[in-house]
């Protein structure tokens, strides 16, 4: 009953949450001077999506035989927030409407953060609900935030540039075909709550006990075993390293390493499974390979940092790739926490592999270039 209970507060937060950033949408979409960048069916589309998590959650909230939320929320961060559009939107300044929409959005994100913590004991129905709900939420914070990117780059009225210079305003037409809006489960539409034991049938229908989840368990491990050995095998990178920008980079990112260990342990925690691995024979020839490079080369010279920065961007490339697959794959699942997670890895990679790059085109490349070859 407790649970029940619980579950119905956490619901009602939400619908008045969403009815906060539908409203905040739609004054957004008005303030708008005109369409002509196409904002005005981006923010209807947002508001769109929040009244559809409206209409699922309250079908929830009647489920569980409470009566549902109206209106929006009137007290905390989210209110605040949201108050600032109503009250500063003056639709002359763009960028300022985007921002203020920017925090709406962080307020909405965050408070989806705070219905899914373990210790509101969601059953696991509404936490799946709320998952996909929440991977809609955090898509419009980010194309949001992209749009706002963009109208920072329109050029001042009061700047001066020559016709060469002068920067292009950002179009926003096309800008709701890159959002897409996830596919909700969905309450249910009528009678009473599956039990938790029925919907956890369910879903091992379609996920748990698929060929995709099987294949993407496997690819967990094998990336689970990678990372644990390259946590072994960086600092024997760094160490081999000439310069200290590559020494420090690989020390830099054999802390990241060790995080991503880390995530990929909550994954496994996530899905209910013990922490496991199998060999990467893709990472293991490519460590091969790197210690093949330390003997092949002489200590001290550029060229051994060439063959460490190839070596160490072959591993970037390959868990890049890896990661990418996986983060598809997990949404596919609807595991959109996972894939959240697996996001955060992905983007260090990227920033890993161009630090290499710039090493090796800043100073590595050019350094080994004018070192004689040997007799």
């Amino acid at each position: 009953m407790e649970n029940t209970e619980k579950a119905i507060d956490v619901i009602n937060d939400l619908i008045k949450i969403n009815n906060d950033r539908a409203a905040g949408f739609e004054k957004a979409g008005k303030d708008l001077k005109e369409d002509e960048n196409g904002l005005m069916a981006v923010f209807s589309k947002l508001a769109g999506e929040s009244r559809q998590n409206v209409t699922e959650l309250t079908t929830l909230a009647y489920q569980f035989g409470g009566e549902a939320a109206e209106g929006t929320s009137t007290s905390g961060d989210l209110h605040r927030a949201w108050i600032d559009i109503k009250s500063t939107f003056t639709g002359s300044d763009l960028t300022a409407i985007l921002n203020e929409c920017e925090r709406g959005e962080d307020a909405a994100k965050a408070a989806y953060e705070d219905a899914l913590d373990p210790e509101n004991e969601l059953s696991p129905q509404v936490h799946q609900i709320l998952l996909t709900q929440q991977h809609g939420i955090v898509e419009g914070h980010n194309l949001v935030k992209s749009l706002r990117d963009q109208s920072e780059t329109i050029v001042d009225e009061d700047d001066k540039f020559d016709d060469e210079n002068i920067a292009a305003e950002p179009s926003y037409k096309g800008a709701t075909g890159e959002y897409q809006a996830p596919t909700a489960y969905g309450a249910p539409e009528s009678g009473t709550v599956i039990s938790d034991d029925e919907w956890e049938d369910e879903q091992a229908a379609v996920t748990g006990e698929s060929k995709l989840m099987e294949f993407f368990v496997n690819e967990l491990k094998d990336l689970y075993w990678a990372e644990n050995k390259l946590v072994d095998t960086l600092p024997e990178m760094a160490e081999a390293a000439t310069s200290a920008e590559l020494k420090d980079a690989f020390d830099l990112h054999l802390i990241e390493t060790e995080e991503h260990v880390t995530r990929l342990e909550q994954i496994f925690a996530i899905l209910g499974l013990q922490p496991d691995s199998r060999k990467c024979e893709a990472i293991a020839g490519i460590v091969d390979e790197g210690d093949e490079i330390i003997s092949a080369t002489k200590k001290g010279t550029a060229q051994r940092d060439v063959g460490l920065i190839f070596a160490g961007q072959k591993a970037e490339h390959y868990e890049i790739a890896s990661y990418g697959g996986m983060i598809a794959l997990a949404k596919t699942l609807g595991y959109y926490d996972v894939a959240e997670l697996l996001v955060l890895t992905l983007d260090e990679e990227k920033t890993a592999d161009a630090l290499l790059t710039e090493i090796a085109e800043s100073q590595a490349n050019f350094a080994a270039s004018n070192e004689p070859a040997e007799d």
